[in-house]
């Protein structure tokens, strides 16, 4: 009796089932078996958007994991091959795009800085572009806030930088463009503890100190599925002790 292979069962009849069970891992954020998972399934349809674009996202989620920028860009630039190859596949769709901004932005931890200052600005083209053809989707806006928070906040040799080094017109945007950004994607996804936990840093940031409290109350109200959760509600609490200046 013979048994097909993993390969070609990922080919088969049995790619749904491999699918599923990667987005399941996907899902629960066990990330490197899903990895291994819709690299399999890539490995018999390389041009298949879902796999791409999931393998893009759980390459950077992997990476970020990393405190030294050596393994953090291994994935980085990984989660950037899989993102071009699904715009490849599709550069209509918004997923495509956002994944692609996404893997930038991932990408803008460990580059140079003439690099960093190219990406803000290519990052911002393909958040329009997911954004133009999803209104709703959350992940977008939630990157186009960091995105504009990070913007705003430009130090000077970022500046000069890309004054001197890129001849690109300077991104601008703002604190209060990147906490509507936030709160639009919160009212899309009002379970997502990143969302509030990024939104509360920007109101730190921006003396907003009732409304950043309102946000880590909220944030801690939230449901906990994931250890990902756990670690975010654990740092939205450590937040919020600051900015009220209690001791746990």
């Amino acid at each position: 009796m013979s048994f097909p292979n993993l390969t070609s069962l990922a080919g088969g009849l049995g790619s749904e089932k491999l699918l599923w069970e990667a987005n399941q891992l996907f899902r629960e954020y066990k990330d490197t078996e899903a990895l291994e998972k819709y690299e399999l399934l890539l490995s018999s349809n390389p041009e298949l958007p879902e796999a791409l674009t999931k393998a893009s996202i759980v390459c950077g989620r992997i990476g970020n994991r990393f405190a030294d920028d050596t393994h953090k860009s291994l994935y980085f630039q990984k989660a950037f091959g899989f993102a071009q190859k699904a715009i490849e596949v599709d550069s209509l769709s918004a997923e495509p795009n956002y994944v692609m901004a996404l893997s930038l932005s991932n990408l803008c931890q460990t580059v140079a800085i003439k690099d960093r200052m190219v990406q803000l600005n290519q990052i911002k083209t393909y958040l329009d572009k997911a954004l133009a053809q999803d209104a709703r989707h959350a992940g977008a806006w939630h990157l186009k806030g960091r995105w504009a928070y990070k913007v705003a906040n430009l130090s000077f040799a970022e500046r000069s930088a890309n004054k001197l080094l890129t001849q690109l017109p300077l991104p601008v945007s703002s604190n209060d463009q990147a906490i509507n950004a936030l709160l639009k994607a919160i009212k899309l996804d009002p379970s997502n503890l990143l969302y509030y936990y990024d939104l509360a840093r920007v109101q730190r940031e921006a003396d907003l100190k009732s409304e950043c409290v309102s946000t880590l109350q909220k944030a801690l109200d939230q449901k906990l599925v994931t250890t990902e959760d756990l670690e975010l509600s654990r740092k939205c609490k450590m937040l919020l002790q600051e900015v009220l200046k209690v001791r746990a």
